[in-house]
């Protein structure tokens, strides 16, 4: 009911033509696709070519989604290799945003590597795990 009560003032509002410049609606998230945040990490890179490694743990059989944000004018990428040294994820798209979602097999100490393709700047690793 709330929802569909939101939607018919939205609409007006659209109707309407009223602008409010700021309007956030938080809706309680129910779904079992949920992800709870678990750590962060900040560092910088330097320009083209620069790393920065972080290291965690990652429980076998549980979810996990870790992102990456950076300054709007680079393009970092975000890798994950585990404790054997083997790329598990990655995410190379343009600009300094990125994403990765991994389920792993086991438990053990994982690495996640960024690194700068273009650019550089401070850097937020954070890591989330799925309930």
């Amino acid at each position: 009911m709330l929802k569909r009560k939101l939607a018919v003032l939205l609409a007006v509002i659209v109707v309407m033509g009223i602008t409010i410049p700021a309007l956030a609606i938080t809706l309680p998230v129910t779904t079992s696709s949920s992800y709870t945040y678990v750590a962060s990490g900040t560092g910088w890179l330097s320009g083209s070519g620069s790393s920065h490694i972080f290291a965690t743990t990652l429980y076998g059989g549980r979810r996990y989604k870790i992102t990456l944000s950076g300054p709007w004018n680079a393009d970092f990428d975000l890798y994950l290799y585990d404790e054997n040294g083997n790329r598990v994820a990655s995410s190379t798209g343009n600009g300094s945003g990125e994403t990765v979602y991994i389920t792993p097999a086991w438990t053990g100490r994982f690495y996640i590597k960024v690194v700068s393709y273009r650019g550089g700047g401070s850097l937020t690793i954070r890591l989330y795990r799925r309930f």
